[in-house]
């Protein structure tokens, strides 16, 4: 294991940044981007442009790297972007498609999913969800108005006693 590094000021950062071989014009500047990125974060962008032997490549600025930086920041935020609306497009889709075959409550039934499928995870995973954002409006509201009788019990961690029984995949289907 190596030795432990130790903490260096933002002035000494620099200084260790040009005696790597980086052009910095501007202290004031490079001061600034260590502080609000961190030099540990900063230097990953550092890394195609070193040598053998530890030193940058001849010519090597601080602007060019921070400019690498910069691309890597904003294309990663419309990634980032176009990804949200493709899950929320996506999520919405298959809430439709399974209400639409199983019900609304079809989540609820074991027999709604596939044999790969392990129900009782699954459920322990929503109610752990719903308990940890119990607090949320839109949770409350929901739980409050629309969950069902069993589903606000288990809430409760009492036993689910619906007076009628949880719908059926193949009932479902043959309706």
């Amino acid at each position: 294991m190596s030795e432990v590094k130790q903490h260096l000021t933002y002035k000494e950062q620099i200084e260790k940044l040009r005696s790597r071989g980086c052009i910095i014009t501007d202290d004031e500047f490079c001061e600034k981007v260590l502080e609000n990125i961190g030099y540990y974060r900063f230097s990953a962008f550092f890394l195609p442009f070193k040598a053998d032997d530890g030193n940058y490549v001849d010519g090597l600025t601080f602007d060019q790297v921070y400019h690498l930086y910069e691309f890597d920041r904003k294309l990663r935020n419309l990634l980032f972007a176009a990804i949200e609306v493709i899950e929320v497009s996506l999520r919405a889709r298959l809430a439709y498609f399974h209400a639409q075959k199983y019900g609304p409550l079809g989540y609820l039934n074991p027999d709604s999913f596939n044999g790969k499928h392990n129900a009782s995870i699954f459920q322990q995973n929503i109610d752990r969800e719903i308990d940890n954002n119990k607090k949320v409006l839109f949770v409350r509201h929901h739980m409050e108005h629309y969950a069902p009788f069993c589903v606000r019990r288990r809430r409760r961690r009492e036993p689910c006693r619906s007076r009628r029984p949880m719908p059926t995949a193949t009932a479902i289907r043959t309706s």
